[in-house]
């Protein structure tokens, strides 16, 4: 399975993403786009974030997969209408563990939690 994040920005001031976004992707994906599950994060920043979980053969795959999927439900649900495709890739997970690592919680050092005595 493959984990594609897909970032939406929108077209101008005001746009507002419909409620129950990950429904509206799901009930658009096909049996071909093979897509398992959808998740939202519509507070990400720099842009809102719709990660599509699917199977694929390739990395390669798995994005044009997703791209699809999200420029049918934007040319097709008008509550999409003011919101454009910035890109469909697979999440980096490296700026997180840096943004971990330099948390002045962490002290620049990670450690694991002991296990509870029992």
């Amino acid at each position: 399975m493959q984990l594609i994040h897909a970032a939406l920005r929108p077209l101008g001031p005001g746009a507002v993403l419909p409620p129950h976004l990950n429904e509206l992707f799901l009930s658009a994906a096909r049996a071909e786009d093979r897509v398992e599950h959808v998740v939202t994060h519509v507070h990400a920043t720099p842009h809102p974030v719709v990660a599509v979980f699917l199977l694929a053969n390739s990395l390669s795959e798995a994005e044009a997969c997703a791209e699809a999927l999200c420029r049918r439900v934007l040319a097709t649900q008008p509550s999409l209408a003011a919101w454009e495709l910035v890109s469909a890739t697979v999440p980096l997970v490296t700026p997180f563990y840096e943004r971990l690592l330099s948390s002045p919680r962490h002290d620049g050092q990670i450690r694991p939690r002991p296990f509870p005595s029992t």
